[in-house]
């Protein structure tokens, strides 16, 4: 599957919160979707954020869930987190 920006934005940004807390896998969308936002020079639409989320969902890398009040959140999967890894070392060793 080939990923887009967003795509791996938001794949460098799960496995990065993984990393850095391994107890908490599974973050709710619109905290994502700020994340993203307010930590690139790009402009995101929640639109295409969505669709992102979803069509990662639908190639098994993202798992969704919802909370009691019915609130949207994704966490890597295994496949996912593997994926995760390599962009995510390979954006560490550019820095």
């Amino acid at each position: 599957m080939r990923l887009s920006a967003i795509q791996k934005d938001l794949l460098f940004v799960l496995y990065a919160l993984r990393e850095r807390n391994p107890d908490q896998t599974v973050i709710p969308s619109v905290r994502l979707f700020r994340m993203l936002e307010q930590n690139s020079r790009k402009t995101f639409f929640a639109t295409n954020f969505r669709t992102s989320c979803h069509t990662l969902h639908r190639h098994g890398l993202l798992s969704k869930y919802r909370n009691a009040s019915m609130k949207l959140a994704f966490g890597l999967t295994d496949t996912g987190a593997d994926i995760a890894r390599d962009i995510y070392t390979a954006r560490l060793k550019t820095l």
